[in-house]
Order: C-alpha cells, then structure tokens, then sequence
C-alpha cells in the first residue's frame, strides 16, 4: 500500500477494485455505441443553424420593429432602386418592417409631407435623405422631440455648410460627400482627356436633372471648382433637364446640335446618363464626345463597356439601403450607437475596375429582385 492509500485509508485491493470497474464501465459504453452508431453521421450546417435562429431584438421583445425610409429618390430613377430593394430585405431578414416613401417627382415640399406623415405614424425609427437643410431640419429636431431616432443616408449639408443645422439630433450619416465626388470626377476626367488627346477639355456641359437638389449641386461645385483651378478658360454649362426620359432626351440633343464643339458631357444619375447616351449614339458623336457619369445602372454599365462613358462615379447604393438598416436595428435593439459618418464612396468604376460589379449585378437580379417580388407581392 502506497502512502498516500495509506493517508486516505484505502487498501490495495480496493484500489484494484475501482480500477476493474471502470474499465468495465468504459469497455461497455464503447460496445454499446458500437452496436447503435449509425453507418454515417448527419451533422447540421452553420448557415443552417442560423436561419434557423429567432430574430432576438431584446429592448422590444414582443414587438415588430416599424421604420419609415423617407428620401427625395423618385422610384423613376434608377439609382433609387438597389437602395429600396436592399432596405426592404434588410428589414425582411431583422423581422422589421421597413416603410420606403419618395416623392414621385423631385420636389422638396412633397418630401417634407411625407417626412411629416411618417412621424405622425410614431415610428420606431426614421431614415431620411436630406436634399435641403434648411427644410429638412425642422423634421429633425421634431423627430429627436417625439424621441424617434434619426439616420441620414445619400445626401447631408457638409459640415460647416449650414451652422446649427441639428447634425447632434442624428445617429448617423450613411452616404459619401457629394463635393469630394465632384473633385473626384472632375480630376478623373481631366486626367484621362489629357492622356487620350494630350490636352485637357474645355467645352464641357454637365446636365442637372433634379435642379436644386443639394448633392447635385455639390457635385457640380466640385467639378467646376478643379476644371477652374486647372484652367480658369474653360467653358463649363449647366444644363437643366429633368427626370422625364423624352424630355431629356430632348434637351440634350438640340445641346449638343447648337453646341457642336463639345467634349465632354457630365450627368449626376443614370436620369440624365441614359438619355444622354442615347443622344450620343443616335447623333453618331462616339470617339468625339464622351461622357462622365455619376451612380450606375445597365445603361451606365454598357456605355462604359463600349467606350462611349469613360467611367462612372459609384456610391454603392445598396450599402445605402442596408446599412443605415442594419444600424437602426442594433441601436433599437441593443443601444449599440454607430460611428457617425459610414462613407460609401466616391469609387471610380471605368474599364479596369468594372468587373468587380459584374457578380454584385447578377447576384441581385437572380436572387434579390426575385425574392422581393415574393415577399411584397
């Protein structure tokens, strides 16, 4: 007997003892699973396991969330599209229903109704685009009154831009800066005029097609304010047109009839870029004007890939749609509050970098478009 056996009392054949039954024991299990183990395993997934998994939102446990996505986006545009499909289906996978309203022409009063009219629906959240400060800011601060929080997404007056505009009264910008944009397209189509003709443009026309909208007007301060500071002589119009294909259509045309030294044409949306495209291709101008755009559409993508756009400005616009989504859950849910600013661009998509898009436009026609369309009916 060991001394330690000794110490507890236990004799050697004890010991023996305990040690034949557990191995009795462990002999025996190991028989048993070896007569009712099944010939293969089925184990489930991860994903599986998650979809699976209830939607836990622990500040409203018995409640469906209801947020209203108020933007000046007319559903006739183009870019507006990703960013409502991809709200819609965020608040389908975070059992929350989303509310997206627009005017269905470009009009501040008419965004403001609605903006009113989703308050007094006293919604959990409220996600808003901000094309005027000035007429935006009374919402704001009554949302932040009513305690509704606020999430602004695709355009905000700049900081500094307009003092005491409530940028406190908000969670968070979800969107890219509509001036540096400008600066950006403006260098980019500088740059590759100069590399192609070994000069620098200067007959340029940039069609508006929602004239007083904020971030349009930015992006417009910021491609004249580089042309300028690169050549203070050259010309640069700006054109209205509107959200109205035929009329664009329309203007463009007997633009570039009265205008014949044109190089280059800007449109701030696939609005003014599909009309203008046509026009180009129709007047046979292809290798003499050439356009620079802004966001993206097929028209956009095609033109690019054809030589008659030299690129494009993206602000990747279902990252507009979810994210400012997905924040409002967490805060709602779990009081995580985000970082304020969440910038989606400016990206230049052109030749080179186009076929990073091609999957993101075939995933979301193959499966997000269509499951959409299930869901809302």
């Amino acid at each position: 007997m060991s001394k330690k056996s000794a110490r507890l009392g236990i004799s050697s054949q004890t010991i023996i003892i305990i040690v034949l039954v557990i191995i009795v024991v462990v002999l025996a299990a190991a028989y048993a699973y070896k007569v009712s183990a099944p010939s293969s395993t089925t184990t489930t997934s991860p994903t599986a396991k998650l979809a699976a998994l209830p939607v836990i939102c622990p500040a409203h446990p018995n409640q469906k969330l209801t947020v209203y996505f108020v933007t000046h986006g007319a559903p006739t545009d183009p870019f507006w599209v990703p960013i409502v499909e991809s709200s819609v289906y965020m608040g389908d996978l975070l059992n929350m229903s989303v509310i997206y309203e627009a005017p269905s022409t470009f009009s501040i009063s008419s965004l403001v109704n609605l903006m009113q009219s989703a308050l007094a629906a006293h919604p959990n959240g409220l996600i808003i685009s901000v094309p005027s400060g000035t007429a935006v800011e009374p919402i704001i601060e009554e949302a932040h009154s009513m305690g509704i929080p606020v999430i602004v997404v695709n355009v905000i007056p700049p900081p500094g831009s307009l003092p005491g505009f409530p940028y406190n009264d908000t969670l968070a910008y979800v969107g890219q800066y509509d001036y540096e944009a400008g600066v950006g397209a403006g260098q980019y189509m500088i740059k590759w005029y100069e590399q192609r003709f070994g000069t620098m443009p200067t007959q340029i026309v940039i069609f508006n097609h929602e004239p007083g909208l904020l971030g349009l007007t930015l992006r417009i301060d910021g491609i004249e304010n580089v042309t300028k500071s690169i050549d203070p002589g050259a010309t640069i119009n700006v054109v209205p047109i509107s959200l109205n294909y035929a009329d664009s259509y329309s203007i463009i045309t007997s633009y570039l009839e009265a205008h014949p030294n044109t190089q280059l044409i800007v449109t701030l949306g696939p609005a003014g870029t599909d009309p203008a495209v046509a026009a180009v291709d129709n007047m046979h101008l292809n290798g003499k004007v050439f356009i620079m755009a802004f966001d993206i559409d097929n028209v956009t993508l095609n033109a690019i890939r054809n030589g008659t756009l030299i690129g494009t400005v993206d602000q990747q616009p279902m990252e507009q749609g979810f994210m400012p989504v997905f924040e409002m859950w967490l805060y709602l849910c779990y009081g995580i509050v985000p970082q304020y600013n969440m910038t989606t661009g400016p990206f230049i998509l052109n030749n080179n970098t186009i076929g990073l898009y091609n999957y993101q436009l075939v995933a979301s026609s193959k499966y997000l478009t269509p499951y959409l369309k299930a869901i809302t009916g």
